[in-house]
């Protein structure tokens, strides 16, 4: 008998037991329902702490995670919204996470979750133009190129995509640059690549040369056919093909490396195949973004009425020095799109290239009465009006400049310029110290060493006045190096 009441007193518990469990169950069950109709409703805030309940006492449900998460992101406690989906795998939450740190301000975070969301999502064409926003405010044009890549995928009819993927891949190529120059300048990949541009700008002789310097460190065949088509372009055909004879043959492609993928056209392979940040990686991500950057450009030339290529045709001809092209473009796209703010800026720019400082001078006028405080637009007015010798009235618009944007150097050497052509020297000086890194002609360096004579302070004036020499002196050494000799 007692053991039996003994079996019947343990039967007793586990019956409890399990009751206690269920009524656990149903009444987290219940709270569910609960947090999901008030999510349904719109009611938000109210679900959050019922999800937080939750989570706490199931801490290892993930779902509930994600569900508080949402709730956060959607009542706008982007604070919270971020701690809870951060940590979370799913591509919903990373995109949440990714457009709530946009909304707190930080783009570097909101592309860093949003390219990781779009790659999970590639069909989600808001979701792409939410990473290019955040791209572009992060400056981070690889995240930019993701999310073009998709709007083209899924609307390749329109131009925007093609001109800003274009974009994005040359942004891309200048980077890979400019780490192969903060590593490795001088190298024989370094001097090749700056070659190259030199013979996309028709400086031959300068491109013969450090195509000569490049092969002395390293022997390539495809560095002596660029001599060759040097060769061609200034009709010694002859030359070309003893120069193409005397080359070594190319090796062969025994792994898939980022030059193999090159070579094959598989560009977009070539960018993102090196692991390691070396020379030679460097050289070719930064060769295969600007293949991209072509192959986009082509595509956006199918579409030769558009705004977008007039806008592309524009910056073309003005990196190329031909200003007065440039001007006729900007003004075809403005009839296209004639709110477009950038287009009247870039036009403004262009006007001031080709000295037109009057219509330069209205256009930007017309733009600081919608945009009063906008820095870049009181920084073009200034030299606007310092290009007319009106110098008293531009160091307002300069100083409004200055005071919003004082990192900007170039601003900063506009003021100088125009306090200098009033003989403020003093006033100048700390804005031409300040411009001194972007001085790439020496003009600056010159300026300096005058304000600091006038002013008295005649210790640095020599040293200043040489690093001028030695600036200008490179440019000229960058036009005119060398001359075309044959082959050797």
């Amino acid at each position: 008998m007692t053991v039996t009441a003994g079996r019947l007193s343990q039967g007793a518990a586990l019956f409890l037991f399990a009751a206690s469990v269920l009524t656990a169950q149903d009444a987290a069950a219940v709270k569910s329902q609960q947090a999901k109709q008030l999510m349904s409703a719109g009611r938000f805030a109210e679900a959050i702490p019922i999800y937080q309940d939750l989570v706490k006492a199931m801490p290892a449900n993930q779902g509930l995670r994600l569900n508080l998460g949402i709730a956060q992101h959607m009542a706008g406690k982007d604070g919270d919204a971020v701690a809870t989906l951060g940590a979370l795998a799913d591509p919903r939450a990373v995109a949440m996470c990714g457009v709530s740190y946009m909304r707190l301000g930080n783009a570097e975070k909101a592309a860093e979750y949003l390219e990781r969301a779009v790659r999970a999502m590639p069909n989600d064409m808001e979701l792409a133009r939410m990473l290019a926003e955040a791209g572009l405010v992060a400056g981070r044009p690889q995240a930019v190129a993701v999310a073009f890549r998709t709007v083209v995928k899924l609307q390749p009819e329109v131009p925007r995509g093609w001109l800003e993927l274009g974009r994005s891949y040359e942004a891309l190529a200048e980077e890979a640059y400019a780490k192969l120059d903060a590593q490795a300048q001088g190298s024989p990949y370094w001097l090749a690549l700056v070659a190259e541009t030199r013979m996309k700008q028709q400086q031959l002789r300068g491109a013969l040369a450090l195509y000569r310097e490049a092969l002395v460190k390293l022997n390539r065949r495809d560095w002596h056919e660029r001599i060759a088509e040097i060769y061609e372009k200034s009709d010694h055909k002859d030359w070309a093909a003893l120069e193409r004879k005397n080359a070594p043959l190319a090796g062969a492609c025994a792994k898939p490396t980022a030059e193999c993928h090159f070579q094959a056209k598989r560009y977009l392979a070539a960018a993102e195949s090196a692991a390691t940040k070396t020379a030679d990686s460097e050289y070719w991500r930064s060769k295969a973004y600007n293949e991209l950057a072509r192959e986009a450009f082509a595509r956006l030339s199918k579409f030769p009425d558009s705004a977008e290529w007039h806008e592309f045709l524009a910056s073309l001809y003005r990196n190329q020095g031909k200003h007065a092209e440039a001007v006729v473009e900007w003004r075809i796209a403005l009839e296209k799109r004639p709110d477009d703010v950038q287009l009247a800026k870039e036009l403004s720019t262009s006007l001031l290239a080709t000295k037109d400082f009057v219509p330069a001078e209205m256009n930007l006028r017309g733009l600081l009465s919608q945009s009063p405080e906008d820095a870049e637009l009181l920084w073009l007015l200034g030299d606007a009006l310092a290009g007319q010798q009106k110098n008293e009235e531009a160091i307002e618009p300069l100083e409004k400049a200055v005071k919003v944007a004082a990192q900007v150097l170039p601003v900063r050497a506009s003021l100088a310029r125009a306090l200098m052509a009033l003989n403020r020297a003093q006033e100048a000086v700390l804005h031409l110290e300040a411009a001194l890194p972007i001085d790439r002609d020496g003009s600056l360096h010159f300026q300096l060493s005058r304000a600091l004579q006038s002013t008295g302070n005649t210790e640095r004036v020599a040293a200043l006045l040489k690093k001028s020499q030695e600036l200008r002196k490179a440019i000229d050494d960058a036009e005119q190096t060398g001359e075309i000799t044959p082959p050797k």
